[in-house]
């Protein structure tokens, strides 16, 4: 198993592990802290996991553009986007934040691995100058998320910011990086992207401002309880090639006036004829689960979906989940009351849409 190159100092402070495809990350240290500091003050979360692939050659940039869903030939240095690499048939091969980085782009992959988006572009490339390089092992990424987030960065940058600020410069000791803002979530988050070089001078500074800011390292137990309640997909789960853009309501990656993009005929057709079957939707439980995910969703004893993943939260012992649902179903204003089996027994649930995310 692989392990990130800051799990000694997560081992050091006491975090427990667990192993997730084919790394160790760091799981909990103190639950009801982490989760109460995401809450009311603000969270740092080592995401170095994260599969990266570095874009070189003049032709990286248009390739990229032409490829995914998003609009990218504005991107500026130190800017990122988001954007969604699908089938022709419109279906997610992976949600991708895309950044520049010394003349080149680097992908930042939602999956834990980066051998599918690597094989999935180089498909692409005929004659274009475009080179892909595994960078996996030269970057770090983490994520700032909490409701004093914007605040903190705020603090440490010495800047004056408001929401709208997509990019905020620091300097630690001449090391200057970008706090990157994250949309992805119902609270506010960055992410900082660092080189394996900078991590030993910048990120002992940057957990000790956290700590003095009154917050805290997290790990990935409440990380998922936060990412399932923002309604954020995650690889392999809710990023499959058995859904597309729409259903996992990524459509503020998608542009629709740039033109051609591999599905873009297929993700078009379906906003403009409405024919959207599904919706990622949030599913409050009233128990624990036990079966694994995915788990057949039931409303008036017909299958309307199913429960892609969830999380359990042991403070107030609730289970939170996501799932993709019948369209008929993806109704504001009612809690929909619907049931999962798991483990020979049916727990009730209720559905919700997903909150607006953080501006």
């Amino acid at each position: 198993m692989k392990k990130l190159k800051l799990h000694n100092m997560h081992k050091k402070l006491g975090f427990s592990f667990k192993d997730v495809h084919s790394w160790t990350i760091p799981s909990v240290n103190d639950f009801k802290k982490e989760m109460e500091t995401a809450r009311n003050n603000v969270v740092l979360l080592d995401r170095s996991y994260l599969g990266k692939i570095l874009v070189k050659g003049k032709d990286g940039l248009d390739l990229m553009d032409r490829i995914s869903t998003n609009d990218m030939k504005e991107l500026i240095v130190g800017t990122a986007c988001d954007t969604v690499f699908c089938t022709p048939k419109g279906r997610i091969v992976d949600f991708v934040k895309v950044m520049q980085y010394k003349g080149n782009h680097l992908l930042i992959s939602s999956y834990l691995d980066n051998n599918h988006l690597i094989e999935w572009i180089n498909r692409f490339i005929i004659l274009e100058d475009v080179q892909l390089e595994d960078s996996s092992e030269q970057f770090c990424w983490f994520t700032l998320i909490g409701s004093q987030a914007r605040r903190f960065v705020q603090q440490s940058s010495g800047q004056t910011i408001v929401e709208e600020d997509e990019i905020i410069w620091l300097n630690r000791e001449g090391v200057i990086f970008p706090a990157l803002l994250n949309n992805n979530f119902n609270l506010p988050a960055y992410n900082f992207c660092l080189s394996v070089n900078e991590v030993s001078s910048v990120f002992d500074w940057l957990l000790k401002e956290v700590n003095a800011f009154g917050g805290s390292l997290i790990g990935d137990d409440v990380f998922q309880i936060v990412r399932i309640e923002s309604g954020m997909p995650d690889w392999g789960t809710e990023l499959t090639e058995d859904f597309n853009p729409h259903e996992a309501r990524l459509i503020n990656a998608v542009s629709f006036t740039k033109g051609c993009y591999t599905g873009q005929e297929v993700i078009a057709r379906l906003d403009t004829y409405d024919k959207v079957q599904k919706y990622l939707m949030i599913i409050e439980l009233n128990e624990r689960l036990i079966d694994k995910a995915p788990l057949d969703i039931y409303y008036d004893n017909e299958r309307v979906g199913n429960l892609t993943s969830y999380a359990f939260n042991p403070l107030n012992k609730s289970c939170v989940g996501l799932g993709y649902i019948k369209k008929n179903l993806v109704v504001a204003d009612f809690d929909i009351a619907v049931e999962v089996h798991s483990a020979g027994k049916t727990v009730s649930g209720a559905l919700k849409i997903p909150p607006p995310k953080n501006k």
